[in-house]
């Protein structure tokens, strides 16, 4: 990925928004050779992805929200989210910065979770009459609490991998936490009273909590109004033990309440 650095500042309850950007991508074209789609995406600094796919061809057209991260490789992996949590689309696939005339999404790949029917993502670069800062809907400080919804699908296309994750807030700047998730294994997860977690500087909407369980597991938490993104941060293998193999607290999480 091609790095570009903007930051931008908002004011927010009187509080200053930094937000590193590293990409901003608008492209239309087709998923297969007759679904025409529009697909909006933005990378922050934490190599988040969000954005927005519309299906346009649709009787009432309206945007789906995507979210995902790019890998150490560059390839994207990005859901489709319904308000209630449910994904019902995969995106896999990869950005061209090359070419002159913009970039291109590279080796695509759409796929419906439950059927597993997949498409070939066909799309080019084209004029956003949008605005790139809605993607940065961090919550501000006094909106991370909530319940939040995670929901996935295992590789024989049952929905199974699923989770529930509560914040409530532990003072000024602080959260406790008590996350469960199903994927496949359970993992579980909770702040004790003595040790909330503290909410980064500036924004206070992101936290960093190591040696979760006696297995040493870290993680941190990005809240953004409408979802958290959770993602592992303990880089040894065996402080994922505790929970099982191919388990952890990651994903994304909808807000639902």
């Amino acid at each position: 990925m091609k790095r570009i650095v903007v930051f931008l500042i908002i004011s927010m309850l009187g509080a200053p928004l930094f937000a590193d950007v590293l990409g901003e991508y608008h492209f239309e074209g087709t998923l297969g050779t007759n679904i025409p789609i529009e697909l909006t995406l933005t990378v922050n600094g934490d190599y988040i992805v969000v954005g927005e796919i519309v299906y346009t061809k649709n009787k009432k057209p309206r945007p789906i929200l995507v979210v995902g991260t790019v890998d150490d490789y560059d390839r994207y992996s990005v859901s489709e989210y319904q308000p209630d949590g449910k994904v019902t689309g995969l995106l896999s696939f990869k950005i061209d910065e090359s070419p002159a005339d913009g970039p291109i999404l590279v080796e695509g790949k759409w796929t419906n979770p439950k059927t597993k029917k997949s498409f070939d993502i066909n799309v080019k670069s084209a004029e956003y009459d949008g605005h790139y800062s809605q993607f940065y809907d961090y919550a501000s400080a006094d909106a991370v609490a909530g319940q939040y919804q995670y929901s996935s699908w295992n590789s024989t296309g049952s929905d199974e991998c699923y989770g529930v994750a509560k914040f409530t807030m532990a003072g000024e700047h602080k959260v406790h936490f008590d996350i469960s998730v199903t994927n496949p294994n359970m993992a579980v997860g909770a702040s004790t009273h003595d040790r909330p977690a503290v909410l980064g500087d500036y924004t206070y909407n992101f936290f960093y909590y190591e040696n979760l369980n006696d297995c040493g597991y870290g993680f941190s938490a990005h809240f953004y109004k409408r979802f958290v993104v959770i993602t592992t941060t303990s880089p040894q293998p065996e402080s994922l033990r505790c929970f099982g193999m191919g388990t952890t607290l990651e994903g994304v999480y909808i807000k639902i309440k």
